[in-house]
């Protein structure tokens, strides 16, 4: 796998730096999947769906060790996670059914739960109206049992079905889907694999160091709005009162960038106070990218991966 995506990168480096180390889900029924990783989500600024792909990815390369977390279930209909599960008469399949101690009531043979007979003053028959006196003479403990309010039947163990409470569905137990759920750990078996494929972005935060720039890489960093922001690298340069500061983002596509990061990275680095914007774009900028990057005086580099970006930022600087 190709890490050339900067989102990728960003996640690659927080690992590597430590700030990230256990990736856990957070169960989640109002999503699709019924889980999600936010923090991930946040950090890659993508939908959960997409984010989980990436960790999957990570862990099919080795980078990420894959473990069970936990199992979810879904409505076999509808998919959905809103379940409940519900007992049933094995019967006549009523979900009006009462568990307590049972008695039986030898002479007229009533078999009821034990609320039935007791009365203010001792047990009497519900059926025959008798009063019950000695266990063992004229009447018997079962133990704890179900008794169904509709049909009547004593039984030890009732069925079990899931309720769909989204379209108010019964099926069997077996009939749910189960979908399991895990977490990721980086593998640091890996690390000085990883170290090789990042070094061309640490060539450009070793450039701008040498310029005199203090810089933090893959940063979270908070605006005049008070949002937070993921920036790839994140450089200020103070000169007596002043603070110059450099946001420069790294935007990856299959064939091209488009517009829409440019306007990104404009917004973060409008909100924090950047006044120099640097997106290297792997590999090259569309027509509309490169016309709004005009537009905002962004610097912006195409280049075909991150190490020819350097060389460029270097010579244009």
């Amino acid at each position: 796998m190709s890490y050339r995506d900067p989102r990728i990168l960003r996640l690659l480096e927080r690992m590597l730096d430590g700030k990230i180390t256990d990736i856990n889900p957070v169960l989640d029924s109002s999503t699709k999947l019924g889980f999600r990783y936010p923090a991930i989500d946040d950090l890659l600024e993508l939908p959960s769906e997409q984010t989980i792909l990436i960790l999957e990815s990570l862990a099919k390369d080795g980078i990420l060790e894959k473990r069970f977390f936990d199992k979810i279930l879904h409505c076999p209909k509808c998919n959905s996670l809103n379940l409940r599960l519900s007992t049933h008469c094995f019967k006549c399949g009523s979900a009006n059914i009462g568990k307590g101690v049972v008695l039986e009531h030898f002479s007229c043979g009533y078999v009821g739960l034990e609320e039935t007979f007791r009365t203010e003053t001792g047990y009497v028959c519900p059926k025959c109206k008798k009063e019950l006196k000695l266990i063992g003479t004229d009447y018997r403990n079962l133990g704890v049992l179900y008794k169904c309010q509709n049909c009547g039947e004593i039984f030890s163990d009732p069925t079990e079905k899931w309720h769909c409470l989204n379209d108010l569905e019964y099926f069997p137990k077996g009939e749910c889907r189960e979908a399991n759920v895990y977490s990721y750990r980086f593998n640091e078996a890996k690390r000085d694999h990883l170290m090789i494929e990042l070094r061309p972005k640490r060539q450009i935060e070793e450039f701008l160091r040498g310029d005199n720039y203090d810089v933090q890489s893959s940063a979270k960093i908070r605006g005049t709005s008070g949002a937070e922001h993921e920036i790839d690298l994140y450089a200020v340069k103070k000169s007596g009162i002043f603070e110059h500061k450099i946001v420069v983002g790294i935007s990856s596509s299959e064939k091209e960038v488009g517009q829409e990061e440019v306007l990104k990275l404009f917004a973060k680095a409008y909100d924090v106070g950047a006044k120099d914007i640097i997106l290297i774009a792997i590999p090259k900028l569309s027509k509309d990218a490169k016309d709004f990057a005009n537009y905002y005086h962004m610097r912006a580099f195409e280049a075909e991966d991150l190490a020819k970006a350097v060389g460029q930022l270097a010579a244009k600087s």
